[in-house]
């Protein structure tokens, strides 16, 4: 049976005190996550940074989505780490650390496998949008459904929407609009499987015509904007959870595994452009993450990355980025506190223990310079995450369900600016926020921030939802200062297309070039 909303107007209300009043909580509390559970580091922490210990996870934590009081949904698999996400799901909460007692592993009782579904923030209510999943047809799995389904934070509830897709879909991707819509591209419809003599056949099919969710819950189809190159059956894979953003002109920018660039226009019935620009050829198993307004880091084949700058209204800009160390094929990148990019795991063979990549590497965007960093020691591989954190930290786990090992695991990884610059392996002071705001703040508007200390530089990163190897929330601001002092005024980013609505993590740093625990801001 559908469970269902208050009508939208209290919905909101009673989701916005909620937010409020939880994330006041949230921060009154000490956030522990692992920052006092690392071991001895080495005398390169400040470099390379450390990863703690290996903690244990009640499943295997495939899909990771940062909610906005600071916890973590995770979901994928059931508790033996075997593919079985209609059966259960997990909140985890940083605060407690990383023990038994942090994680609380719920029921999934929608109905829905909501393995390998797509999935983003809800930027009024500050709820989980997860759509489509798996299906079983003929007892085959890797099929596809069409439900919506929300979770709720401030009930720990995962609720059937009553108005589900048009379409199936498989591995499919949700862009937040700057409107507040999810346009939701790519997917499976169909597998393939060649039959027996019981078991009749079926071929793969894929859903290439967009949909578009509005903040009412109802949808439409961009049926004039289909495409198999862009996200269907073509396109080196397009279907896999298509690389998609918003662009500064409010429109959906599409990097294709193949290379080509593709421009998604939704107003009407849709219209999908392809540039002329291409780039090199990537992987449906490769990252990609927007790193700085307009400019995304691509790591594509044979350890090339590339820059791809679209904030202009022309073709976009594709420069090289160097080149990494390894090939971090099944890995995942993570844009920093500081704006930096960290890429962890992987293997050069794929979804095999062969070649498997422990060491993570940084990407500095100021020099253009690939440097090594710390070392994991469990593998992650096919559905494993990483997902920035609000103490500045990196969770990184999963991986499995296939694979050569079920990681029912996570580590997390202390980046460079938490520690002191001696050599010591001794963590920094951090500075501390005393004031920021604590309600929704619109764009291009003015806010102070107070600290203990004075303040140097203050950032801004969009919460971040994980997934095979792609983070499609995560956007970064560095916010100008006029001068530094315990107290600074801010400006938030110019305007939705920028960033989009939802909800952000606040940092300030001091003149060492420590980050404070993030404040959850909520932009709309």
């Amino acid at each position: 049976m559908f469970k269902y909303f208050l009508p939208l107007q209290e919905a909101e209300k009673f989701k916005l005190k909620y937010l409020i009043v939880a994330t006041l909580v949230f921060f009154l509390s000490v956030y522990a996550g692992a920052i006092t559970s690392v071991n001895a580091a080495g005398p390169e922490a400040h470099i390379k940074g450390e990863f703690g210990p290996l903690h244990n996870w009640p499943i295997i934590p495939l899909a990771v989505v940062l909610m906005p009081d600071g916890r973590v949904l995770a979901y994928g698999t059931n508790i033996a780490g075997v593919q079985g996400a209609k059966l259960y799901y997990t909140i985890w909460n940083p605060t407690l650390g990383t023990g038994s007692d942090a994680f609380e592993t719920l029921p999934n009782t929608t109905n829905t496998d909501i393995f390998c579904a797509g999935q983003a923030l809800i930027p009024s209510t500050g709820q989980a949008l997860i759509l489509g999943g798996d299906a079983i047809v003929n007892t085959k799995r890797n099929y596809a459904n069409s439900d919506v389904n929300i979770f709720d934070p401030a009930t720990d509830t995962l609720m059937r929407h009553s108005q589900s897709m048009v379409y199936k879909r498989w591995y499919a991707t949700a862009v937040t609009m700057p409107n507040g819509e999810h346009v939701v591209l790519g997917g499976r419809d169909s597998a393939f499987f060649a039959g027996t003599s019981t078991i009749p056949a079926t071929e793969a099919t894929y859903s290439p015509i967009p949909e578009v969710r509005s903040v009412d819950g109802n949808w439409r189809s961009l049926t004039t904007a289909s495409s198999d190159a862009a996200y269907g059956a073509l396109g080196g894979g397009g279907w896999f959870y298509p690389r998609g953003w918003v662009n500064p002109q409010g429109q959906v920018y599409i990097l294709g595994h193949n290379g080509f660039m593709y421009k998604l226009d939704i107003s009407g019935t849709g219209t999908l452009t392809r540039y002329k620009t291409k780039t090199l050829n990537g992987r449906t198993n490769m990252p990609s993450v927007m790193y700085a307004p307009g400019k995304i880091l691509s790591i594509r084949q044979n350890r090339a990355a590339v820059s791809v700058d679209i904030n202009g209204a022309g073709e976009p800009v594709v420069t090289s980025a160097g080149s990494l160390a390894f090939d971090h094929q099944f890995g995942s990148a993570t844009v920093l506190a500081d704006g930096k990019v960290w890429v962890s795991g992987g293997s050069s063979t794929g979804n095999t223990l062969t070649g498997v990549i422990l060491q993570s590497e940084l990407w500095n965007p100021a020099t253009n310079v690939w440097s090594p960093a710390a070392s994991a020691v469990a593998a992650r591989l096919y559905h494993s995450a990483s997902l920035l954190l609000p103490d500045a930290t990196v969770f990184t786990g999963g991986g499995g369900a296939p694979g050569p090992v079920k990681q029912l695991n996570g580590e997390i990884y202390y980046p460079p600016y938490l520690f002191k610059t001696d050599g010591s392996g001794e963590f920094a002071v951090r500075p501390e926020i005393i004031d920021a705001p604590a309600t929704m703040i619109s764009w291009d508007q003015e806010f102070s921030i107070e600290a203990n200390t004075s303040i140097a530089r203050v950032t801004l990163v969009r919460a971040g939802a994980a997934t095979h190897t792609f983070d499609h929330e995560a956007r970064f601001f560095d916010l100008t200062i006029p001068q530094t002092g315990n107290i600074v005024t801010v400006r938030t980013p110019v305007n939705a297309n920028i960033a989009p609505p939802g909800f952000y993590l606040l940092f300030v740093w001091d003149a060492l070039g420590v980050p404070s625990i993030a404040r959850i801001m909520h932009i709309g």
